[in-house]
């Protein structure tokens, strides 16, 4: 008789060698006897999970699946090949779990740290993703600001040659740095000279180019990174080439840190670095583009303090175009 109501995927490895059938509770019975069979259970437990959501939603609600599965998290002793497999699960189950706070003890940061330091590139993947997805509140984002190597080895993932764990380590930077505590941790570990590198790399992606200017923009909020990144004239002139060239993300988010240096904060050595890249000339044509209102205002706030101190500047701009010219 057909069974039309039922949607369970089911792996292969899930049925019975000899009759095909489908055993009764494999998965309960995998989950059982983890300690015996660990890696064996575990990647049967992964190609269950991946199949559909259904599964997953299946995972979520058996009973002690978690625990258990945390019970890994805690002895990163199992070693790293069990460990990446029990990463694997709980990215691929973040939106299941409902309480995630065991996540932040200690010993599991400690085995997250393992994979980043020892994990193959798609486990350390998984490894950023789940941090992310635990730094919910400020509580969280300083546990896990202020665990040991950790944020030193996220800081190190942005030198390696992955983009897609590059830009998973950004989106996890600037979930992580809104506390003030957090943003100085961060740069205290040279996080922004790794962000200058980026943005100096001809092969950078727009979206990784987007992320290290959202973080700088975030950072810049912070007397600590204020005083950095101003006073590095190199670093305000990748930013200012990233105008008009990238993306409207990246233009919005490169306006923002000049802004906030140039105008609100008045920085003379952020003004000058501004000045002589031939930053009004972007500003002017920025400000005729189909830019959002909120980048013509700054742009237009920009270019008056930028007149004011450095007239000299509009010598470079010479064109018979009718241009909107600073007050």
């Amino acid at each position: 008789m057909a069974r039309d109501d039922l949607y369970i995927a089911v792996p292969s490895s899930f049925r019975c060698p000899i009759s095909l059938d489908v055993m009764k509770s494999p998965v309960k019975l995998l989950v059982k006897h983890l300690d015996i069979n660990c890696f064996s259970s575990l990647t049967k437990i992964i190609c269950f999970a991946r199949e559909s959501e259904e599964n997953r939603e299946f995972l979520a609600k058996m009973d002690g699946f978690f625990s258990k599965v945390l019970d890994f998290m805690r002895n990163a002793e199992s070693g790293i090949k069990i460990v990446e497999q029990v990463v694997k699960i709980l990215d691929l189950m973040l939106t299941k779990i409902s309480d995630k706070k065991p996540l932040l003890e200690t010993n599991c940061l400690s085995t997250i740290l393992l994979v980043l330091q020892r994990g193959n590139s798609d486990s350390q993947i998984e490894a950023v993703r789940l941090l992310e997805s635990i730094a919910v509140d400020g509580e969280s984002k300083l546990k896990i600001g202020q665990k040991e190597g950790l944020v030193a080895e996220l800081v190190k993932s942005l030198r390696k040659e992955n983009p897609r764990l590059i830009e998973a380590s950004l989106s996890f930077f600037i979930a992580i740095t809104m506390p003030k505590r957090i943003k100085t941790v961060v740069i205290q570990y040279r996080i922004i000279p790794e962000l200058k590198y980026l943005l100096s790399q001809p092969n950078t992606t727009t979206s990784i180019t987007e992320k290290a200017l959202e973080l700088l923009e975030e950072l810049s909020t912070s007397k600590e990174g204020r005083v950095e990144i101003w006073h590095d004239s190199v670093l305000l002139g990748r930013i200012g080439e990233t105008v008009l060239k990238v993306s409207s993300n990246a233009t919005e988010h490169a306006v923002a840190i000049l802004w906030s240096g140039c105008y609100l904060f008045r920085d003379r050595k952020a003004q000058e670095a501004v000045a002589s890249s031939n930053g009004m000339t972007k500003l002017l044509l920025l400000m005729q583009s189909n830019c959002s209102p909120a980048v013509r205002q700054m742009s237009g706030d920009l270019v008056k303090v930028l007149g004011v101190n450095y007239k000299l500047c509009l010598s470079n701009y010479d064109t018979k175009t009718t241009h909107i010219m600073p007050c």
